[in-house]
């Protein structure tokens, strides 16, 4: 399944835009990581516009990864807006 995921950044001063970042990368590195008895993610493309990407989940669980991509980037001001392709 894709989805097209939104960081919405107004609020994150641009001295932690880095971090933040690298926190969504390694979030999708951990969903996209092989392991037993899990789904991992399929695929990352990075859209046009900025802090927009297309995400293949896969079988992933959904609740579980939105939770901790929020847990991770909640703390730098980042919401998180999730549209599913259909």
């Amino acid at each position: 399944m894709d989805i097209e995921i939104l960081l919405d950044c107004s609020e994150v001063p641009p001295e932690q835009m880095d971090t933040v970042n690298k926190n969504f990368q390694k979030w999708y590195q951990d969903g996209s990581e092989v392991r037993h008895n899990t789904m991992s993610f399929n695929s990352l493309r990075a859209l046009d516009e900025p802090n927009r990407y297309l995400v293949d989940i896969g079988y992933a669980d959904l609740i579980t990864s939105f939770r901790n991509l929020h847990a991770r980037l909640r703390r730098h001001g980042v919401k998180v807006f999730v549209h599913f392709n259909q």
